[in-house]
């Protein structure tokens, strides 16, 4: 069995997911929006990532 040791398009994608949603809360805690806001917002760009992912440059 050979392991792929190289990050791929896929693992970014993975890793931007719950990323974007973090990042949503992070700025709501911050920021002059209320949290509810930036957390929907981060679920927002994590539901873009999913569609790229499954539409636009599915696995092989």
């Amino acid at each position: 069995m050979t392991t792929n040791t190289t990050p791929t398009r896929y693992d970014g994608l993975l890793a931007a997911m719950p990323a974007s949603v973090a990042g949503g809360a992070v700025a709501g805690w911050l920021l002059a929006i209320p949290l509810a806001v930036g957390v929907g917002l981060g679920s927002v760009l994590a539901a873009l990532f999913v569609l790229v992912s499954l539409f636009v440059v599915p696995p092989q």
